[in-house]
Parts: structure tokens; sequence; C-alpha cells
């Protein structure tokens, strides 16, 4: 799989990077075209921040991280400004890749409630109000 086979995101920040130590290997985020397809036919509206290359605000906005399903993929909780999003990043191939973006139902929220480590305080009373809610 070569370059021409991914699409670059974005930079993951160094608060993520700080709060999830020596797990991923570079600093860039990329997703496979075919798996920017699926979330494009999956999640709609969120594709949008893939093809419209504005996936960098997301990692700008994260909160928090939680583990939802999967062993090796690391979880993150977003804010967008109107709703929370969970996206999730692996290792593959020397790769960060993003593996998916969706929306989340309340009650998915507070499923992952359980295990979020959140990045500030702050964030944590703001999550809290809108699970209220």
């Amino acid at each position: 799989m070569g370059s021409k086979n991914r699409i670059f995101l974005g930079i993951i920040t160094s608060q993520i990077l700080h709060h999830c130590r020596n797990v991923f290997n570079e600093n860039k985020l990329v997703i496979s075209k075919k798996k920017a397809e699926k979330v494009k036919v999956n999640h709609f509206k969120q594709a949008e921040y893939i093809y419209e290359y504005k996936f960098q605000e997301l990692l700008n906005m994260t909160i928090a991280t939680c583990i939802y399903k999967q062993d090796g993929i690391t979880n993150f909780i977003t804010y967008d400004g109107e709703s929370y999003l969970i996206y999730g990043i692996s290792v593959n191939n020397y790769h960060n890749e993003l593996s998916t973006v969706f929306k989340p139902s309340i009650r998915q929220l507070i499923k992952c409630k359980k295990s979020m480590k959140f990045f500030s305080e702050k964030f944590e009373t703001e999550f809290e109000e809108y699970i209220k809610n």
C-alpha cells in the first residue's frame, strides 16, 4: 500500500501525545482511501471532516480518551461545537491511521464515561452537563 492510497488528515496534537505516551510512532495522521469511503457511506456528516480537510480541527478539540470496543485502537472524544464525536486511531504499517469517526448517542457516551480520561477538569464538567441534558 503506497502513500498514494492514503489521505493526510493532520498532525496529532501535543496534548494527545502527552496523554498517550509511547503509543504512536509519529505525529502524522492518515486514513486509507478505502476506509475513507466506508466512513463516507456510514457516517456522511462526519466524512466532511475528512474530505474537506478539516480533521485537524477535531484533533485540536479532543477532550478525552476512552475505551470503546476494539483492542489496538485508541479512541478519543472530541467536541465539534455542537456535539461530541468519537474517533479511533490505530498504528498500521508504521503509520497512525484513523479507524473511524462517528457521532455517538448519549447512551454510548455514558457507556464510555467509565473508561474516559479527561485532559482537563473543565472538559469533564462540560461533558457531565451534556449527558444530564
